[in-house]
């Protein structure tokens, strides 16, 4: 009975390998979800079933079943879109529920759809599980032939997941013909090639099974060992399957402790695990097991009641699935409570069944025995066949030496062109690119040469204007203000023109260097700028708004910057007959948007120059920026849209 349940752990293993790796980042409940969605592609729905599948073979069989049944009706109605999937995870559901011939034929169909050479990983995958259901007696040496050749696959592609499942699945062969040697190294190399794919599952049934050796060795300290590690990776991965097994294990080693209320704990653990998953099996391993923890300790009458829940899981099959120590353990139960009847007929049952083992490990040893007679003949054969092959191989090799000489030095010749004219041709390019980048950087000197010239010669006119003509205003409006005591009508006008004036010349000045400009930001100075020009221009609405983050440029980014609003702000005041003017600023993720709009009668794009807007300044301040810009111009208005990167923004 523990052979065969080890047997079973593999199907849940590689079932949940099997598509888990598709949705390690996706929970259970979005995939049920996205079932139901009529939007989602009927191919996402089939992955996503086969994905479930996998999920829930070590949880619940009845969910296995299901989604598996819904993914091939969909994969059938879709051009057998995963078909293979399905029926492999048939298999996987039919070998749980003791159909083995189901399941044989399941994987039988899976695997003509998978493509051997392209789909490695899942083709060995299959041929894995299928060796899994043959038999070490009639089909022994088939069973080992498709575990080698999938063995041979999973090490090929270097998966280190896929060589832990089928080493696991060898030592479960020797282990079950009783080459228990064998069956522990190959554990041994299954818990290293779990280890580094970081299989923990895996690795826990490994850990159970290395236990089941250790307490056959009567070696206690290390089947501690191994359980604690098992039990700690079932508490973390809660798998209901990998808990059962951790501890039933656990219980047998505590009865060998005689630890007799925590073995009963332990074992009542492991059947609340089995009742989680359904598995009749399961719940008919953890009541023999504590069936035979409580005649063992003297209770007779609580050992018969669970040999008998046991019986109830399979009647039909109880016999052929519970082990002999069973029946014995039963027999001895019966005998305590004088039910000497009983106690025969269950005595009975223990020497068929121990007969019955005793000829299947002959059968066993006549199929090992063979095997090894079929290998040393065909190493025979396969050792005459080189001998005749090498002579003829000699003769071949020197001639291929030759050739492979003249061939040789054809390629070398032929590549050492090839790697001169690259060489050339990438040092060719290199000096290309080089003479591009100084190129540009002479550009992008004279612009800022240009510019910084340009707002020089703004700051001088500026200051003239400011200290020189607005002083000249103010002293001749002080000197007229005193004639005003003569109400002399002209006198006032005078001082009235010379007020405009003033504010003419300062409003001038303003717009030459911004004061906002030099001791704000960009953000300041444009919505300052857009509120005098509001007060001038009572007839035009002028609005400015700032979005996103903060703006944050050099000074010599920010006047350009401010330079390319004012310049086109000007533009649309002298040109466009807009009653409306809108400047926005916005920053998201290091891009700064500034746009300019305004509803008037626009221009032609294609003709900017003879439209009389000169707008050769403000592409220069654009080049120099690095930026792009977008317009559009039609009799609904005029729009600008200049994108700045501050990764690449000179001066930045």
């Amino acid at each position: 009975m523990l052979l065969q349940m080890k047997k079973k752990v593999l199907f849940i293993l590689i079932s949940v390998s099997f598509y888990c790796g598709l949705s390690q980042s996706r929970e259970v409940d979005s995939l049920k979800l996205s079932l139901t969605n009529s939007k989602i592609h009927d191919t996402i729905k089939i992955k996503n079933c086969l994905i479930l599948a996998g999920k829930y073979g070590g949880f619940s069989l009845d969910s296995l079943k299901k989604y598996t049944l819904d993914a091939i009706d969909l994969s059938k109605k879709n051009n057998d879109y995963l078909l293979d999937g399905g029926y492999y995870f048939m298999g996987v559901y039919y070998s749980e529920i003791g159909e083995i011939n189901k399941a044989k034929e399941s994987y039988k169909k899976a695997l003509p759809l998978v493509d051997s050479i392209s789909n490695k990983k899942k083709f060995g995958q299959i041929l894995s599980a299928y060796a899994n259901l043959l038999s070490e007696t009639n089909e022994l040496d088939e069973k080992i032939a498709y575990y080698t050749r999938a063995l041979k696959i999973m090490e090929s592609i270097g998966d280190q997941s896929k060589i832990a499942f089928t080493q696991y699945n060898i030592s479960n062969v020797y282990r079950l013909t009783g080459v228990d040697t064998l069956a522990i190294d190959y554990l041994q190399r299954a818990l290293i090639s779990a280890e580094a794919s970081g299989q923990k599952s895996l690795k826990g049934h490994i850990l159970n099974n290395l236990t089941i050796f250790a307490l056959k060795n009567k070696d206690l300290e290390k089947a501690n060992t191994y359980l604690i590690e098992s039990e700690n990776i079932c508490k973390e991965t809660k798998l209901n399957l990998l808990c059962f097994h951790t501890f039933l294990q656990k219980g047998r080693y505590l009865d060998e402790l005689k630890k007799t209320l925590e073995a009963e704990n332990a074992f009542l653990t492991a059947l609340k695990n089995a009742k989680k998953r359904g598995a009749p099996q399961d719940i008919m391993l953890a009541y023999t097991y504590l069936g035979k923890h409580y005649e063992e300790a003297g209770h007779a009458k609580k050992a018969i009641q669970n040999f008998e829940k046991a019986q109830e899981q399979d009647p039909a099959n109880a016999e052929r699935i519970m082990s002999p120590f069973s029946y014995m353990s039963w027999s001895r139960a019966e005998r305590e409570l004088g039910n000497y009847k009983k106690s025969n007929e269950y005595l009975l049952k223990h020497v068929k069944i121990m007969d019955s083992l005793n000829s299947e490990k002959n059968k066993k040893s006549l199929a090992i025995a063979e095997a090894k007679y079929q290998t040393v003949k065909k190493d025979k054969e396969i050792a005459n066949q080189q001998l005749e092959l090498k002579d003829k191989a000699s003769e071949i090799q020197k001639k291929k030496t030759q050739n492979n000489y003249m061939l040789g030095t054809i390629v070398f010749l032929t590549i050492a062109s090839i790697l001169l004219v690259f060489l050339f041709k990438q040092r060719q390019k290199r000096k290309n690119q080089e003479l591009l980048t100084l190129k540009r950087e002479f550009q992008i000197k004279t612009l800022e040469s240009l510019i910084e010239g340009e707002e020089k010669e703004r700051f001088r006119i500026a200051k003239e204007l400011h200290d020189g003509v607005n002083g000249d205003l103010s002293a001749i409006k002080y000197k007229l203000s005193s004639l005003l005591e003569m109400n002399n009508k002209v006198i006032k006008e005078a001082i009235t023109m010379i007020d405009d004036s003033c504010k003419q010349v300062r409003a001038i000045s303003h717009n030459l260097v911004p004061p906002s400009l030099e001791k704000f930001d960009l953000v300041e100075a444009a919505d300052a700028y857009c509120a005098n020009l509001n007060e001038l221009n009572p007839s035009i609405e002028i609005t400015f708004q700032h979005l996103g983050d903060v703006v944050d440029m050099s000074k010599k980014a920010e006047v350009n910057s401010f330079r390319i609003i004012q310049e086109l702000v000007t533009n649309s005041l002298k040109h466009a007959d807009a009653s409306n003017i809108n400047v926005q600023i916005s920053n998201r993720n290091n891009l700064i948007q500034m746009t300019i709009e305004d509803d008037g009668k626009g221009f032609d794009k294609t003709n900017i120059e003879s439209s009389g807007i000169g707008l050769s300044n403000v592409q220069s301040r654009i080049d120099y920026l690095q930026a792009t810009v977008d317009l559009i111009s039609n009799e609904a208005g005029t729009s600008y849209t200049i994108e700045i990167n501050k990764e690449t923004l000179n001066g930045n």
